[in-house]
């Protein structure tokens, strides 16, 4: 390899580092401008009343995630419509007809709806489940079915805030 290749190449890869320099990364929550407007619009959601447990296990979860406490926000400029229900699977079949795994999905249908116009600003769907194992004891599938709503509810609210604070990001709320 030449003097002449080996400057070239040189001189490419200090031009991709000088490039890589100019690029700023800082987070989505952050103290910087980015951070602080999306924090302002997702305080800015209000969550609808819901009438199932699941459903009051996912919003719950998401005033939380919005605007950090379980209280609705005080001026709302969006109000966020849920239309959420569950289904249950079993997995697999043992010899004796019975399945000892069952799986619960949680779908959550929303529109977040801006106040000032009616005007539907965003409306996407989240599924999320989770997985429960069955023994014997009523009580404890009971309880097992329950903690696995709860979940699976808990990991819809996650997803749900995520395309909120995206769409908070790119200026679309």
């Amino acid at each position: 390899m030449s003097s002449f290749d080996q400057a070239v190449r040189a001189s490419l890869i200090l031009l991709a580092v000088a490039g890589l320099a100019a690029c700023s990364v800082e987070p989505l929550y952050g103290s910087g401008p980015a951070g602080t407007v999306v924090k302002a619009s997702l305080a800015g959601i209000d969550v609808a009343p819901v009438d199932t447990k699941i459903a009051q296990d996912l919003r719950n979860r998401l005033l939380f995630d919005l605007s950090g406490t379980a209280s609705p926000a005080a001026a709302p400029r969006y109000s966020l419509k849920l239309d959420v229900a569950s289904t249950e699977l079993a997995l697999g079949v043992t010899p004796v007809q019975t399945s000892p795994a069952y799986s619960v999905t949680v779908t959550a249908i929303y529109e977040l709806v801006s106040l000032t116009t009616g005007k539907i600003v965003l409306r996407a769907t989240s599924r999320q489940s989770a997985s429960y194992d069955r023994v014997n004891q009523g009580f404890a599938n009971t309880r097992a079915k329950l903690d696995a709503e709860t979940r699976a509810a808990q990991l819809a609210a996650d997803d749900i805030h995520l395309a909120l604070s995206a769409a908070a990001a790119s200026g679309r709320i």
